[in-house]
């Protein structure tokens, strides 16, 4: 993926920081995790609003586990299930994945992409018991269906044979500054039409952490002309507290 670099947009804040704020010290780590922070935020927002599949992460071969035992909170024994590869955004109706595919392998007439072959319906472990009082609904290997615990995927309708493997397209996060493939010399996933807007929304949040008054510590030292914390809007509360329904 090309676009600008996650330490290139650190670096400009960074100037930015110094400039307004010549006598605190901030480090690379903390303007990163600011900016994968928010750049999540309206990452979510920016995918949400439009059918692309720019931010589409597609992983083949997710290896399907089977476990042998109950492993509380969420493995539960003798059910198919993925781990998902990546953290996903959570849209409603799990709308963090595109899809989710499975094949056998056996030739087909038309040869036809073997990864739409057969797809996974979506359903919840609640209403996952209706599906089985329909023979048209009912969860089979022509007409698998899945649910989400967590990080992990479970699956129906597959329980008689013995794929190995699926297919699964996602709408990742991005990583956080801990993980350990995060490099500030590999491009930054975010739209770069909106890097303007994540600058600005870091430049607020960086301004109310530094403009809080260090002194503010109980420690006996008399506090009638301390700095008093900062009361102003910084940003937007439409802009914070817009959230997405849907990635689509």
């Amino acid at each position: 993926m090309l676009g600008t670099t996650l330490g290139t947009v650190v670096d400009d804040l960074l100037k930015d920081f110094n400039q307004l704020f010549d006598d605190k010290r901030i480090q690379k780590s903390q303007v990163a995790h600011w900016v994968i922070m928010l750049g999540n935020k309206l990452l979510s927002q920016h995918i949400s609003k439009r059918d692309s599949g720019q931010y589409l992460s597609v992983y083949a071969g997710v290896p399907i586990e089977v476990s042998t035992e109950n492993i509380p909170p969420d493995i539960i024994k003798n059910r198919k299930y993925i781990t998902l590869p990546e953290s996903i955004f959570d849209y409603d109706m799990d709308g963090g994945i595109e899809y989710i595919s499975y094949w056998m392998e056996t030739e087909k007439e038309n040869c036809e992409p073997l990864f739409t072959q057969i797809t996974f319906n979506r359903t919840t472990p609640g209403e996952s018991g209706r599906l089985y009082l329909s023979d048209y609904e009912k969860p089979k290997s022509e007409n698998p269906f899945f649910y989400r615990v967590g990080c992990r995927i479970y699956f129906l309708g597959i329980e008689c044979i013995n794929p190995k493997t699926v297919e699964i397209g996602i709408y990742s996060t991005i990583r956080p500054v801990t993980d350990e493939e995060t490099d500030l010399s590999k491009p930054l996933k975010f739209p770069e039409e909106t890097l303007i807007i994540l600058k600005r929304q870091v430049l607020d949040l960086g301004r109310f952490v530094l403009m809080m008054p260090e002194e503010r510590v109980n420690d006996g030292i008399d506090t009638e002309n301390q700095k008093q914390v900062p009361t102003m809007k910084l940003t937007s509360v439409n802009e914070l507290s817009e959230d997405a329904t849907t990635n689509k």
